[in-house]
């Protein structure tokens, strides 16, 4: 009984150390509402002397919404825990809490409204808190399996750069691509040999790519990636790194080795080449299943096969 009793004290005490750990509180920006649902729940920690809220690349916290100026609003850290609201002269204004401000002291719980459907909610949280709400996010819009992002978070991301792509005239490649004959892999080793190539396929691409490019896994053995302001050329160059990486890379489950390879389809938009993203996803997926045909372990685009 003694030495139940002295467990029980154990893990009380190791709990009291972890909130107390947790007890540090940081100020972050909480995206609430968003022009793509994909968004909402995105966090970003105000760890700086200022941040700049806007549509630019130039802004620390970029922000792709109808009526949002380059360049703003910021959020200025004041010292002691205070923050501070400023609109930078947009031109839809900064609304806090309902009311258009030029500048405003920001408390805990307040909500900043930029554009026409984004909200962001300024907010105080402990390491605890920020855990928990990171972990919502990351369950919302990453695979459970692999840690790429989802179908959902990939097609949301992919119409809205479209868009800014298209209204812009700025290149925007998809390369698709999946693992050849899958199923033989399944079946010669069983599931979790499955499952253990499509993650080591996942690392492998991600540290193949660059940070602003996005790699989700599309369904199954398929996965898409999104190559921003890319050309062709760039796209292909990109597609056959990840090609190569994942054909030199080893691949041994159980002690087992086996031998892995991908086929990529890719497609560029140029200019008014496609008028919906879905024509883009197509394209990428059409030139997938030609690199296969044509014997797997390939990259296919316009470039290469023609239309």
């Amino acid at each position: 009984m003694g030495a139940a009793m002295s467990e029980e004290k154990t893990s009380v005490h190791s709990i009291s150390d972890l909130l107390g750990s947790a007890q540090q509180q940081s100020a972050y920006l909480i995206v609430i509402s968003a022009k793509s649902a994909a968004g909402i729940g995105r966090m970003f920690k105000l760890d700086r002397s200022e941040v700049v809220l806007g549509r630019s690349s130039e802004a620390q916290f970029q922000v792709e919404d109808d009526g949002i100026s380059r360049k703003h609003a910021k959020v200025v850290a004041l010292g002691d825990g205070r923050f501070q609201l400023v609109d930078l002269a947009s031109t839809n204004g900064t609304y806090l809490n309902g009311l258009k401000v030029n500048a405003a002291p920001l408390y805990d719980g307040d909500k900043i409204q930029i554009g026409s459907n984004t909200v962001l909610k300024f907010s105080i949280q402990d390491a605890l808190e920020e855990q928990y709400q990171r972990s919502i996010y990351e369950s919302a819009t990453r695979d459970g399996l692999t840690r790429v992002y989802n179908k959902k978070y990939f097609l949301e991301t992919v119409r809205k750069e479209f868009s800014y792509c298209l209204r812009h005239r700025v290149p925007l490649s998809l390369v698709l691509f999946d693992v050849d004959h899958f199923k033989k892999i399944n079946d010669a080793y069983g599931h979790p040999a499955g499952d253990y190539v499509l993650t080591r396929i996942a690392q492998r691409v991600s540290d193949t790519v660059r940070t602003e490019d996005l790699l989700a896994r599309y369904g199954g053995e398929e996965f898409a990636l999104m190559l921003r302001e890319s050309a062709e050329d760039q796209a292909l160059a990109c597609a056959e790194r990840c090609r190569y990486a994942v054909d030199k890379a080893d691949f041994v489950f159980s002690g087992t080795p086996i031998k892995v390879t991908i086929s990529l389809g890719v497609a560029t938009l140029l200019d008014s080449d496609f008028s919906q993203p879905e024509d883009l996803i197509a394209a990428a997926d059409k030139y997938l299943y030609r690199a296969k045909r044509a014997g797997r372990n390939r990259v296919d685009a316009k470039a290469i096969s023609g239309l």
